[in-house]
Formats: structure tokens, C-alpha cells, sequence
């Protein structure tokens, strides 16, 4: 616009003003902080929980249940809370459960015993799993529709960060410092989340709605039910073996244990990088007969990881071999987090966020379970047995991915699937019309 008597351009003074604002990153990087703050909390505690035992007076294997605690908890919550939050605003989900989440990071900093921290820990994975979904569903409504994608990149980008920075960070305070201190870090970055939330429009669009049964629909499917038992095993062997990472490697003192997260994290960085573009090279549900985004991504994946753990008692007992396994196993672990999400969409009979959501619920099944039966093993049988258990796991994940792809790929099944597929297209298109007819 211009300005005839002076001469001079005139900005337009509002039509614009808040779609630059709604364009604009800083809502989107208030979100990221607060999954790098949930990611730091979730990845610091295996390499502190000898500590904690010592402190706390109890066994390695006993405070290894704060691990199963928060996985079992957040695994719970995804479902249960998603549903009765989704009608609640979502700048309000947002903000509150940031700041409850920090508040139990503190409080299990100043936990005086094991009950008290695992109460805190079970609060605060609660909290965790309301804000992670929400968080996404900011980040999308935050940015225009080209830029989608983008945004829930960087959003999630914060937990991978918190494995190759937050978590070592929290390993080297907590050897500076005490254990405590890791958490009261958490407890920091939660605060900056929670003045970022505040200070940004982060939380302007809808959460998604859906009933608890809406959510578990995707189980009907047997097949993808067994999907998920793949991804339960998987995690039960790594995070079996990641809880008690200390009593895995060399004796190098806590920042040693730093330097091996950091290992770990830089890992799965290009674990996850390669799964999710050999998940895009399947492309669709092509890439269920093998493809590297499919059945095969899954197998290379596994495989690889089954090898890491039958390596890990002979390479690491030299620094140098214990961080080559350790970023090996972090590129396994996560290249097969986008693979087989790929191999879930492709069986879900309605593709979205929900079969994603129950992923994520089995795998902090998994981690609470390898949690759980790794601290058995520990205080019964020693470390030194905890590779066989997490082989085993990840054996008998194959194996049920292999019986389901043989499932899978009989003609009927595809056939059927086709023919499912036909009704809800003729069922949605029936709809249409009767819309159509009220219309007119």
C-alpha cells in the first residue's frame, strides 16, 4: 500500500501480521526443548543408577525399577490421558504438564528413598506421555501445511539430541555433583520449556480426540497385533541391556560412562536417518515384500543389534571397542524404530497417528520389561548374563516377524486387504453422496 500525500510506502498494519507470527519457529523450538528435557530424563538414568543404588541403599537390580516404573507409567498415560485430555485446550495441556513434568524431576532429585522416587518417577512419566503427543500436534498446527513435517522433525529432534548432549551433560553433573543433580538439570530445562510455551503462541491448534476404544481399534488386526510384540521384544532386549550400561563396560569412572551415552546417542542419530530414508525407499506398502523400507529394513535392524549384544563382553573391554559397539547398537536400535513403523502403517487397516501411538506404547512396554527382568538377572546371575536374555529377545523378535511376513504375503491375505480396502473406499464414497444430496 502507499501513502499518496507523503509519497512514502505503508506497511500493511494487521492482515499479515499474524500468519508471520503463526509461520514463525520459535513456538516450534519452545516445543523441542521440552521432548529434549523428557528425552534427557529418560536416557541420564542408566548412567547414573549405580549411583542411586549406592545412595539409596538398595541393589542395582531394585533401583532398576525406576526405569520400569516411568516406562510402564508413560506407556499407560499415551492411551488413557490422550483420551481424556483431548478436549481440554491445547495451550493449557501444554504448558501444564511441562511444568508438572519439572516439578517431579525436582522432587525425585530430592527423593530420600527408593518409594518416594519412584512415586515421582510414575508422576512424571504420566506427565511425559500427555506432553509428547501434544507437543506434535503444536508443532503441525504451529507452521503452514509445507512446512509440517519439518516442524515434527525438529520437535522430535530434541529427544535424539538429549541422547548425544542432555544425557551425557547429566551423567557429568551427577559424577561432579551427585545423582540429584542429573534430575534437578531436568528440572532446569523443563523451566526454560515452560518460559519458552509462555512467551510463544506453541499450542494454538486442536488435539487429536479419540476414545480409548478409537485408540486400541488397530489391535483387532492380529497381524498388526503381532507387529507390536516384535517391537515389545526388541525393546526388551535393548533397553535390558541399556539400564545397566555401567556393569556392561569398562571401568572408566562416570564421565567414561558420559563419553559411551554420547556414543550411544550419536548412533542413533544415523540410525535414524537411515531407517527413515530406507523407509521411504520401500515406499508404501511396497515395501512390506522386503524392500529396505519393510520387512527387510526390519531384519537388517534387528539383526544387526542381536550381533552388537554377542560383541559387546568380547570388544568392550578396550575404551575403544566399547564405543564402537556402543554407537553400532545405537544405529541398530533406532534404525528399526522407523522401519518398523513403516511395516505398521502398511498393516494398519487406517493409517495414522494411532498405530503410531500404540508403537510407542509397546515400546515403553518393552523398556519396562527389559528393565524389569534385566535387574533379575543382574542381582541373580550377574551382568555378565544380561546379553544372552537380550539375544534371546531379539531371536525370538525375528522370529514372529518372519511368521508374520510369511502370513503376509499368502494371496488371500493380499486379496482380502484389497478387497477391505474396496468397501471402506465404496462406504466413504456412499457418504459423499448422502452428503452431497443434504446439501443440495
Amino acid at each position: 500500500m502507499r501513502d499518496d500525500r507523503a509519497g512514502t510506502a505503508v506497511r500493511e498494519p494487521t492482515a499479515r501480521a499474524p500468519e508471520r507470527e503463526r509461520c514463525g519457529w520459535a513456538p516450534v523450538a519452545a516445543l523441542a526443548m521440552g521432548t529434549f528435557a523428557i528425552g534427557t530424563d529418560m536416557f541420564v538414568v542408566a548412567g547414573i543408577l549405580g549411583d542411586i543404588a549406592a545412595d539409596l541403599g538398595v541393589t542395582t537390580g531394585a533401583a532398576g525399577v525406576v526405569v520400569t516404573v516411568f516406562a510402564l507409567a508413560y506407556a499407560i498415560g499415551t492411551v488413557l490421558l490422550g483420551a481424556l485430555l483431548g478436549s481440554w485446550p491445547p495451550r493449557r495441556v501444554l504448558v501444564g504438564s511441562a511444568a508438572l513434568f519439572g516439578l517431579l524431576a525436582v522432587l525425585s532429585a530430592a527423593a530420600p528413598a527408593l518409594p518416594a522416587l519412584l512415586a515421582a518417577r510414575v508422576l512424571g512419566a504420566l506427565a511425559a506421555s500427555v506432553y509428547v503427543p501434544a507437543a506434535g500436534a503444536a508443532a503441525v498446527a504451529a507452521v503452514p501445511a509445507g512446512r509440517r513435517g519439518r516442524a515434527l522433525g525438529v520437535v522430535l529432534a530434541g529427544t535424539s539430541a538429549a541422547m548425544v548432549a542432555g544425557a551425557p551433560l547429566g551423567v557429568l553433573l551427577a559424577s561432579a555433583l551427585s545423582w540429584r543433580a542429573a534430575f534437578g538439570l531436568v528440572g532446569v530445562l523443563a523451566a526454560v520449556t515452560v518460559a519458552g510455551l509462555l512467551r510463544t503462541r506453541a499450542g494454538a491448534g486442536p488435539l487429536a480426540r479419540a476414545t480409548v476404544g478409537e485408540r486400541l481399534r488397530p489391535l483387532r488386526s492380529p497381524a498388526f497385533a503381532g507387529a507390536l510384540g516384535v517391537t515389545f521384544l526388541v525393546m526388551t532386549a535393548s533397553f535390558g541391556m541399556y539400564t545397566y550400561l555401567p556393569l556392561l563396560l569398562p571401568a572408566t569412572g562416570p564421565a567414561g560412562i558420559g563419553l559411551f551415552v554420547g556414543a550411544f546417542g550419536a548412533g542413533g542419530l544415523v540410525g535414524s536417518w537411515w531407517g527413515g530414508a530406507a523407509a521411504d525407499r520401500g515406499g508404501g506398502r511396497t515395501g512390506e515384500r522386503g524392500g529396505p523400507g519393510g520387512r527387510g529394513g526390519v531384519v537388517a535392524a534387528v539383526g544387526l543389534l542381536g550381533a552388537g549384544f554377542v560383541a559387546l563382553p568380547h570388544l568392550a573391554t578396550t575404551v575403544a571397542g566399547a564405543l564402537a559397539v556402543m554407537a553400532g547398537w545405537g544405529v541398530a536400535a533406532w534404525a528399526f524404530v522407523p522401519a518398523q513403523q513403516h511395516r505398521l502403517l502398511a498393516l494398519a487397516a487406517e493409517p495414522g497417528p494411532l498405530p503410531l501411538a500404540l508403537n510407542s506404547s509397546a515400546v515403553q512396554l518393552g523398556a519396562a520389561a527389559g528393565a524389569l527382568s534385566g535387574g533379575v538377572v543382574v542381582d541373580t546371575a550377574g551382568a555378565g548374563r544380561l546379553w544372552p536374555l537380550a539375544v534371546a529377545c531379539c531371536g525370538a523378535g525375528l522370529a514372529v516377524h518372519a511368521f508374520l511376513a510369511r502370513d503376509t504375503n499368502r494371496p488371500g491375505h493380499e486379496q482380502a486387504g484389497h478387497e477391505q480396502a474396496g468397501h471402506e473406499q465404496a462406504g466413504h464414497e456412499q457418504a459423499g453422496h448422502e452428503q452431497e444430496g443434504r446439501e443440495r
